[in-house]
């Protein structure tokens, strides 16, 4: 018999999709949480995009300032130690890299990583990071296959925020 937490752990693996889309729904509702406890009369403005050939998942809007979101998720038990960026979007103002740490049980979000620069900079250069590697899967020689233009980086080079309102001063300042 499964205990409760291998149950999740299942779970997560094989509904990634839904869990990664049901923790950027709780993100940009405590973005803008935050934001209107601040000031009520500030707008944000979400963008989702449609493709994922860019490299970001998520556009923010706040007083005509952008910044392009790549989303990433682990569970608080999760011994992620990179995360993989793409080289083309590491090169945009206004990119970062955004982890949501949650529970595994209720997906709470318990923090945040945060990987950018200021809000008119591209990120802190990946091109020294190691290329990704493709999980699971391998050339006919058995060697794993490389993601040419996404890197590694490591999860100490990301800043931990501990609230929605650390992350929105680290997006918008």
């Amino acid at each position: 018999m499964q205990s409760s937490s291998e149950h999740y752990r299942k779970a997560l693996a094989e509904r990634s999709s839904y869990v990664e889309n049901v923790l950027i729904h709780l993100l940009v509702g405590a973005l803008a949480s935050e934001l209107w406890r601040r000031d009520p009369s500030t707008p944000l403005s979400i963008f989702n995009s449609e493709v994922d050939d860019s490299g970001f998942d998520l556009v923010l809007a706040c007083r005509q300032k952008l910044r392009y979101l790549q989303i990433k998720q682990v569970h608080l038990e999760g011994r992620a130690s990179k995360f993989s960026i793409r080289q083309d979007f590491s090169l945009m103002n206004g990119s970062c890299a955004v982890v949501i740490v949650h529970t595994e049980d209720s997906l709470s979000i318990d923090h945040f990583l945060f990987y950018g620069g200021e809000i008119d900079e591209a990120m802190p250069s990946i091109d020294g990071n190691k290329p990704s590697i493709v999980p699971g899967r391998r050339d006919a020689n058995g060697n794993r296959k490389i993601r040419g233009h996404y890197r590694d980086i490591k999860r100490s080079q990301f800043k931990k925020m501990s609230t929605a309102s650390e992350l929105l001063d680290a997006l918008f300042g």
